[in-house]
C-alpha cells in the first residue's frame, strides 16, 4: 500500500472532522510502524480535532492490514515549521522563508535557505538567503521542504503589552 492509498482511506476521515489533510508518513520501525497523519483546517484545529481524527481512525481496518495492528497512531497539525507535502501547499507562503533539502547535490550543497518568490504545479523559485541569488528548483527534485518561521517577529506579534 502506498502514500495515496493510505491518503484515500484517511482523507474521507479528516473531512468528516471539518479538517484538511496535510500530510502523511509512514515510519517503518524495526518493532512497530509509526504512521503521522498531519492535519491543519481553515479554523483553528486543537486537541479535541486531533483527538477525534485519531480515535476514528482507529476503527479503519485497512490501516492494520497495511501497517499490522501493533503500530502507533499519530495525529497533529504540521505546526509553524511545517513540512510541505504538495507544491499546491506553497501558494499561500509566497515571500516567507523555506528551509530545503535537495535529493541530490545542486550547486555544490543540498541544503538551501530562501524566500519563497513563486511556485507553479512543478516548481518553485526561491531567492537564497545568503546572497539573494535566485534558484528554480523542481519539486520532485525535493527531499524535505520546510517553513523557516521568523522566531523573532512570531515573539514580537503574540508578546504582551505591545
Amino acid at each position: 500500500m502506498n502514500i495515496d492509498d493510505f491518503k484515500n482511506i484517511i482523507e474521507p476521515v479528516i473531512n468528516r472532522n471539518n479538517c484538511l489533510l496535510w500530510g502523511i508518513e509512514i515510519l517503518r520501525g524495526k518493532k512497530k510502524n509509526t504512521l503521522r497523519v498531519f492535519i491543519d483546517s481553515n479554523n483553528n484545529v486543537d486537541i479535541n480535532d486531533c483527538e477525534s481524527i485519531s480515535r476514528d481512525l482507529n476503527y479503519e481496518p485497512q490501516i492494520d492490514l497495511n501497517l499490522g495492528e501493533d503500530y502507533i497512531l499519530e495525529v497533529s497539525t504540521p505546526g509553524i515549521d511545517r513540512k510541505f507535502f504538495d507544491i499546491k501547499q506553497l501558494k499561500d507562503y509566497v515571500g516567507q522563508e523555506l528551509d530545503i533539502k535537495t535529493k541530490s547535490i545542486y550547486e555544490g550543497r543540498r541544503k538551501f535557505i530562501g524566500k519563497l518568490i513563486e511556485s507553479d504545479d512543478s516548481k518553485l523559485t526561491i531567492v537564497k538567503s545568503d546572497n539573494s541569488e535566485e534558484i528554480i528548483f523542481k519539486f520532485s527534485d525535493i527531499d524535505l521542504c520546510r517553513l523557516k518561521p521568523d522566531y523573532n517577529n512570531l515573539l514580537k506579534e503574540y508578546s504582551y503589552g505591545e
